[in-house]
């Protein structure tokens, strides 16, 4: 995985700093906050115990791949009509490059969508 401090303009609102994820599964951490995590093959990404106050942003970063987000089992990814439901994932499935979501810690309870562009299936 590789920093790319020339960033990538998420949905037209400046550029944020991303980093290449090629790998089939990720499980992510604190030090993912705060970046874009762009996607260049399918991958299932777990994540990280929820933290108020942390961002996770993962971006389709190539055409044909699937993007599965699933929370820590006792996490939700509320939001945007996901279902809210501990444990259960959303997936962008052959999205245009630059589909994303933006998953903001909300509470104890769980990641909260801030934003998305694509479209996502709620488990």
């Amino acid at each position: 995985m590789a920093i790319d401090a020339t960033g990538v303009n998420i949905g037209g609102f400046g550029y944020q700093t991303k980093e290449t994820i090629s790998a089939s599964t990720l499980t992510t951490d604190l030090n993912d906050s705060g970046k874009v995590l762009d996607f260049t093959a399918t991958c299932v990404v777990t994540l990280h115990a929820v933290a108020a106050g942390e961002t996770l942003t993962l971006r389709v970063g190539a055409p044909g791949i699937d993007l599965t987000v699933d929370p820590a089992a006792a996490d939700k990814i509320q939001g945007c009509d996901a279902a809210g439901a501990d444990g259960k994932y959303i997936k962008f499935s052959s999205q245009p490059v630059g589909s994303f979501v933006k998953l903001v810690g909300g509470n104890a309870d769980g990641w909260v969508i801030s934003a998305v562009s694509g479209t996502f299936t709620a488990e």
